[in-house]
């Protein structure tokens, strides 16, 4: 199908302006000029924009926890006993924090909630909680990484949790409707493409395999590795490519959260002096990461939070391919001004999600204290030093909802220098060719919307979603199109 738009405004991230034209949109691409029997949508003076790129998320996550009990703003024992009130062969539950829980929803808690097997995971993905019956079902008293104190309070962080997930395994057509699922949640926010890291859970042939099947939503994937012959996958995962699924990076997590604990730091936690986080490999052992990765021309994407893994990662990528290959750093919460100029230097690229300085305002002076606050969310410095950077939400950890990201960023940047790092940006860090002006030639990803985003505030859904010029989201009927 081809189509004329006309009465609308297109915006530019080339110039930051509306330009009032029509869009012609032809053999999935934009073009000077309309093609044949082409379908013309009356826009009446509506905003145009090039489809955003959501720079690190996660997709399956996203729809796994649009199917799990939703535990967000969960503020009671009554009311986590009523969202759990469900019949399942397994409870998978997400979202909650302890801060706002105001207790930690361990073991012997859950066992007075449910008997059913239970696996309540926090908000942040890093940490989760589960009842007797879970313990009992898979026999993780063997599991690695737990000791008494974790099987007696049901608490399993990190390694172990990634472990737990390997045996609770998702079985395909649960990937499938995951995949559904957070496509939709993408779309329907103008997200047009997204950096997602899935390999949780699954196993790779599992994952990609799902993924060949996308034909609505660009899926740039981050291979998740721990070793350095680990990045053989991802030239194993490259020979499913498509059109609309392509295999960018590895990724590696060299840390946790913040709101658990476990982002790895130089000094105590403020708010909890016995605890520095959890350091997920030593400098040594991420440089022959890096250094294979070098050999064999992969981009790695590492995820920072903690500013002792800040500087491992700065330590390992001393003499990489890093300009080139655009490794790239995810996360950056807290950096000092020594540390911005070495990311600057190392030609290191970041994703960074300005909506986390909103979401931890009631734990970041907490966990890090007077002294390093001031350090915390250095954005605004990372871009002065020359740092190229895009947006991103880390869904499901936040919404994949870009106008709250893009005002949380207001802080950071002028609106105009965000929307250019959620669009070409993106494109730049995955090592393709930039693009976000709705240029003849251009492929038709975009979406239509009533708000100006140079100045909007709040929400802002999508009324209609294009990507390679096909109709995949229209809110009259809050639909998925996939033909």
């Amino acid at each position: 199908m081809n189509y004329i738009l006309k009465n609308s405004r297109v915006y530019s991230v080339d110039t930051g302006e509306f330009s009032d034209r029509d869009l012609y949109i032809t053999d999935g691409r934009i073009s000077d000029r309309a093609g044949p029997e082409s379908l013309t949508m009356d826009l009446s003076g509506k905003f145009i924009y090039p489809g955003f790129v959501d720079s690190h998320a996660h997709l399956i996550g996203t729809g796994l926890e649009k199917m799990a009990v939703d535990l967000r703003n969960c503020r009671s024992m009554e009311d986590l006993r009523s969202r759990l009130q469900i019949e399942s062969h397994l409870v998978r539950a997400r979202g909650w924090d302890q801060e706002t829980l105001g207790f930690l929803p361990e073991r012997r808690i859950l066992d007075r909630i449910t008997s059913q097997p239970a696996v309540l995971v926090r908000r942040c993905g890093h940490v989760a909680t589960v009842n007797s019956a879970v313990i009992d079902r898979f026999s993780l008293e063997a599991l690695d990484g737990l000791d008494e104190t974790d099987i007696e309070t049901g608490v399993i962080k990190e390694r172990a949790l990634e472990r737990l997930n390997s045996i609770v395994k998702l079985a395909p057509e649960e990937v499938e409707e995951a995949i559904r699922r957070g496509s939709v949640e993408f779309l329907k926010y103008g997200v047009t493409c997204v950096h997602s890291d899935d390999l949780h859970g699954m196993e790779l042939e599992t994952l990609v395999e799902s993924l060949k099947r996308i034909d609505n939503i660009r899926v740039f994937e981050k291979i998740a590795v721990e070793r350095p012959d680990q990045l053989s996958m991802v030239s194993m995962a490259r020979n499913g490519e498509t059109r609309f699924f392509k295999v960018i990076a590895a990724k590696i997590y060299l840390d946790g959260s913040l709101g658990a604990r476990t982002a790895a730091m130089k000094e105590p936690y403020s708010d909890s002096p016995r605890e520095t986080g959890v350091l997920y490999m030593d400098c040594e052992t991420l440089k022959s990461i890096v250094e294979r990765a070098d050999r064999e021309g992969i981009q790695l994407c590492i995820h920072v939070i903690g500013d002792r893994s800040l500087e491992e990662a700065l330590k390992a990528f001393h003499g990489s391919r890093a300009l080139e290959l655009k490794h790239r750093l995810i996360h950056v919460q807290i950096a000092s001004p020594e540390e911005i100029h070495r990311i600057a230097d190392l030609g290191l690229t970041a994703s960074i999600q300005p909506v986390f300085f909103d979401s931890d305002a009631h734990i970041a002076p907490g966990r890090f204290g007077e002294a390093r606050i001031k350090n915390a969310y250095p954005f605004r410095r990372m871009r002065d030093a020359g740092i190229r950077m895009a947006l991103s939400t880390d869904s499901p950890v936040e919404s994949p909802s870009v106008l709250p990201n893009l005002v949380s960023a207001d802080r950071f940047f002028q609106r105009r220098d965000s929307l250019e790092m959620y669009t070409k940006a993106g494109y730049c860090l995955a090592n393709r060719e930039e693009r976000g002006s709705l240029l003849p030639g251009d492929e038709a990803d975009f979406f239509v919307s009533s708000v100006n985003l140079l100045d909007g505030m709040g929400e802002a859904e999508s009324e209609i979603t294009f990507v390679d010029g096909k109709i995949v989201y229209h809110t009259a009927n809050r639909q998925l199109y996939t033909k």
